[in-house]
């Protein structure tokens, strides 16, 4: 039985070495990431700002029948303006936007943003 748990042990500690480790959002202004476009391309980044532009689709997936909600906007941080789009379960409780809210959103750059994670203030 000792073996086993030992054995269990090293493999739960190798795997830990191989998991990827979460990308860590750097943060950028707007500006930055159009002035070197290709030095941010496919990075998380993290914009803070203010929200315009706000638009709300809703569909249903066509395999999972579960209501999807994508949230299109531009966020303003003073230096520049982005695209950006949010999309997420409906039913998951998302965090809902309006235009004027200020915002710190995470996102893999791709010449917008595509956000994963939103904190309203």
């Amino acid at each position: 039985m000792r073996r086993i748990l030992r054995i269990m042990e090293s493999a739960l500690i190798c795997l830990l070495y191989v998991v990827p480790v979460a990308e860590a959002a750097d943060p950028v202004t707007i500006s930055s990431l159009q002035a070197y476009p290709e030095a941010y391309k496919m990075k998380v980044v993290q914009v803070t700002g203010m929200v315009s532009g706000y638009q709300m689709q809703h569909f249903i997936g066509s395999n999972s029948k579960l209501e999807k909600c994508i949230q299109n906007f531009l966020v303003d941080d003073g230096s520049g303006m982005i695209e950006a789009s949010y999309a997420a379960l409906c039913q998951m409780g998302p965090v809902l936007l309006k235009d004027g809210d200020q915002v710190t959103i995470e996102g893999h750059y791709l010449g917008m943003l595509d956000v994963k994670t939103v904190r309203k203030y």
